[in-house]
Parts: C-alpha cells; structure tokens; sequence
C-alpha cells in the first residue's frame, strides 16, 4: 500500500494534528521508543516510530503511521526479522472498513475484521500501543487483533 503525498485517494490529506498526538502516546507510554518523527519534514508521508527492539528476536522495528483528516488511519509494524502487520481504517474492497492486515505479509493476506473500534489518535493509537505491547512481552503474534475493544 503506498501514500503518496498529501492526498490519497478516498482517504484525503494527511492530519499533522493527529500524528502528534499519536507520537505523543508512543513517547509517554513506550520506554523503547528510539525516536518519533516524520522522515521528511518538507514532505510528510508518515510519522514514524522507531523501537529498539521488536517483537521475538527482532533488534529493532518500526511503525509507519499515517492518519488523515477524514478519520481514516494506517498503522504499519514492521521488524528486522521482517514480521509485518498492520491495523488499517479505509473502505476496502471484500473487507471492513476497520480492519488488521495478519503476518508475516500484510500485503498478499486477507484482511480481518480489527478489533480496534474507537476512532480518535489517541485511543487507536493506545490501543495498537497494547496490543503491540502484549506481543512483545509474550514474544508472539498470536493475540495481535485479539482484545475486547481495546484500549
């Protein structure tokens, strides 16, 4: 999946807004957060969060977050043992408009209902905060979409 620019199709212009709150979560609340910015600051594509470790035996990982003034959101993890998920919210064909791109590749599997139902930065990004969390200590990927509404 690609974001180029400010707009994306359906999706609209991205909400700087939002990504700070977002980054905000991530500082406060994740001690292994290496660093959280945007990349390129002349154009943002995404705030990216940088993690020292990752899930398992990963070294290091990241997300690649993007959120749109329209509401809609990506939250991309990937890891240097190339564990990739991602917990997305945009009408897409054949599946929910809320929904969790599964490992190892979120891009050639079938999306699954999310189970993150709130809407607002940071209640989504808190909840993919716990649930990346509880991967993390128990070193798997079994329970990533698996909460009761979480956060």
């Amino acid at each position: 999946m690609t974001f180029e620019g400010d707009v994306d199709g359906d999706r609209g212009s991205l909400d700087e807004f939002a990504l700070e709150e977002i980054r905000k979560v991530f500082e406060e609340r994740e001690p292994l957060v290496a660093e959280a910015g945007f990349p390129n600051l002349i154009d943002p594509r995404a705030l990216t969060v940088r993690l020292e470790k990752g899930i398992s035996d990963a070294d290091g990982a990241r997300f690649d977050v993007r959120w749109f003034r329209s509401g809609y959101y990506s939250f991309h993890y990937t890891d240097a043992i190339g564990q990739d998920f991602r917990w997305d919210y945009h009408p897409k064909d054949g599946a929910p408009d809320k929904h969790f791109h599964p490992p190892p590749n979120p891009e050639t599997g079938d999306p699954v209902p999310s189970c993150i139902t709130v809407e607002q930065p940071e209640l989504v990004a808190r909840a993919v905060h716990e649930l990346w969390r509880r991967a993390f200590e128990t070193g798997s990927l079994v329970h990533l979409n698996t909460a009761d509404n979480p956060p």
